[in-house]
């Protein structure tokens, strides 16, 4: 089953945190500088960590290996890497090829979809459902914030829902 566009968000991959013991993927929505965290386990965490530190390595752009030339061969294209589900059930996830051929979508593992994003440098198309599971941070609040503006932090402060108080790190 899947949902209409409307029902999604492109969101590129921002980084990863750890909650006490839950670690987190962090999306970034690039117009409103909303940030949404989607739960992960540690493996999964690790494996797209070191690949986003490897693609940052001198050389690493010009490295082809068996999937770019079967890609070629097959005259493909990642097209679009989708998230589905929700936290509490686990999250689904589907990479979409195109071609001359027509187009296809296999289920992956949400770690096969985010290193996916990463290699091939893609936002990841996220459903409402995944997001409305996990608590959302809005950064433009934090953005302007002054050590030294007691009212700002008090503002802050108020605005917290008290069932997020210890979920991120700070």
């Amino acid at each position: 089953m899947t949902e209409c566009k409307s029902q999604r968000r492109l969101l590129n991959l921002a980084g990863f945190s750890v909650d006490a013991t839950q670690p987190l993927a962090l999306f970034k929505e690039v117009e409103t500088e909303t940030t949404f965290p989607l739960w992960l386990n540690l493996d999964d965490v690790i494996a797209v960590t070191v690949e986003m530190i490897a693609n940052r390595l001198p050389g690493r752009g010009e490295k082809r290996d068996i999937l770019d030339y079967l890609l070629e061969a097959k005259n493909m294209m990642v097209s679009d890497i989708t998230i589905d589900g929700v936290a509490e059930t686990g999250y689904s996830s589907r990479i979409i090829f195109d071609g001359i051929s027509g187009s296809f979508s296999i289920n992956v593992e949400i770690v096969t979809a985010l290193l996916a994003a990463v290699r091939f440098k893609m936002p990841v198309n996220v459903a409402e459902s995944a997001l409305a599971s996990s608590a959302l941070i809005d950064q433009r609040e934090f953005a302007t914030f002054a050590d030294n503006d007691p009212a700002t932090l008090k503002d802050i402060l108020d605005k917290l829902n008290p069932e997020d108080m210890g979920k991120y790190p700070m």
